[in-house]
């Protein structure tokens, strides 16, 4: 397995420790990085985020930071994803490449609306055609990445 993360994966200020733990077992199973810009809901030794992780926790590879301007040394600004409901392109359209950028918002409120504007070109998002205002986060999370892996692993 390659030292280099496939991708890197950004919570935006996430709020339910669970879908936390269940978004770094997915991490794992990819060799993606998992990035969390604070401040969260929870403490992130709490049992809740572990438990999600299972025992694989001890295998992800991580960070936090206390907040977006804290983040963006570490980003290539040109390779980054922000998955949104107001994105108006496919994230099935995009053409991902090894080491991109995934950035997903907190469970109640999504991206803020500053950081959409700024990388507007950017935005994408996931189909949603019945009456469903967003999908769990988790869920989000996983279909962003097994897409963005599949075009990776060719």
């Amino acid at each position: 397995m390659s030292s280099e993360p496939t991708l890197n994966v950004i919570l935006f200020q996430p709020e339910i420790p669970q879908n936390t733990g269940n978004i770094g077992r997915t991490c794992v199973s990819l060799n993606a990085k998992l990035w969390i810009v604070r401040p969260t809901g929870f403490r992130i030794d709490e049992k809740q985020v572990q438990r999600a992780g299972l025992d694989y926790w001890q295998h992800l590879n991580w960070q936090a930071v206390d907040s977006w301007q804290h983040m963006l040394p570490y980003i290539d600004e040109s390779r980054l994803w922000l998955f949104t409901k107001f994105g108006t392109t496919n994230y099935s359209s995009v053409k991902y490449q090894r080491g991109d950028w995934l950035l997903f918002g907190s469970e109640t409120s999504g991206l803020p609306q500053t950081l959409r504007s700024h990388y507007e070109s950017h935005c994408v998002s996931l189909p949603m055609i019945g009456p469903v205002r967003s999908l769990n986060l988790s869920v989000s999370v996983g279909i962003g990445m097994y897409e963005a892996y599949r075009q990776i692993a060719g």
